[in-house]
């Protein structure tokens, strides 16, 4: 194994291993459960998604904005939140879908993911819990499952979905999910490009923040237990 593919290996296990999964001393530290306590903007009550950590109350900034009313933006080019008080709040336009999903390819495929990345550069907060109408794997919208949905739903549209258990390498298409077992509770990573014998991919964690340029050896993948790739391409 050549160094340089030893330390991107690296860091893919280490996202793979610790982005996702629910137990670890470090996660445990920041156990975030839902709030049991109403909230009332001047006098009226509103319903927030809300989680308790170490006592205190965590709601999302956007959430807050529709409820008072002022203007929340993200600038993907500069990694940035702007709250503007003298604009009424907007709901955040979805990721654009495939105006034609059936002529899907690996190109447009990647060109749909190379879009995204601009607008949710590596470190990038991405909006969570993201709330898919496709009909995906997964539904809490947060963490590795949430991006790896936003992810598909933004190359694929709205393309039916397909699961393989056990695939072979050859399978693993841009685009595809990857799904394996680990100590913590599992990981799903979004293909994004292949050689004969590494994947690139993307995923995020608890951080909510998107990650690009994770890379696994075909030879580790393949260990895995517990392998599901998730995919959208037409048959």
């Amino acid at each position: 194994m050549k160094k340089g593919t030893a330390v991107t290996f690296a860091v893919g296990v280490f996202a793979g291993v610790a982005l996702c999964g629910p137990a670890s001393a470090a996660a445990q530290r920041f156990t975030a459960n839902p709030s049991a306590q109403t909230f009332y903007v001047d006098g009226q009550r509103v319903q927030l998604e809300a989680y308790e950590i170490h006592g205190n109350n965590f709601v999302k900034l956007r959430d807050i904005g529709q409820a008072v009313n002022f203007a929340v933006d993200y600038d993907g080019g500069t990694n940035s939140v702007r709250v503007n008080s003298a604009l009424p709040y907007q709901e955040e336009a979805a990721p654009a879908k495939p105006t034609h999903s059936t002529a899907v390819t690996g190109e447009s495929v990647q060109a749909a993911l190379a879009a995204l990345r601009k607008r949710y550069p590596n470190g990038a907060l991405w909006p969570f819990p993201y709330r898919s109408t496709s009909g995906g794997p997964y539904h809490s919208g947060m963490n590795c499952a949430g991006w790896a949905i936003l992810c598909s739903d933004a190359a694929f549209g709205d393309l039916p979905w397909r699961r393989v258990d056990s695939p072979t390498w050859d399978q693993l298409r841009p685009g595809d999910l990857v799904e394996y077992d680990n100590d913590l509770g599992g990981h799903v990573i979004v293909v994004v490009s292949k050689t004969g014998d590494t994947i690139t991919f993307t995923d995020s964690g608890p951080t909510q923040k998107a990650y690009w340029g994770g890379q696994y050896p075909r030879w580790w993948l393949e260990e895995q237990p517990g392998l599901i790739l998730y995919t959208r391409y037409p048959n």
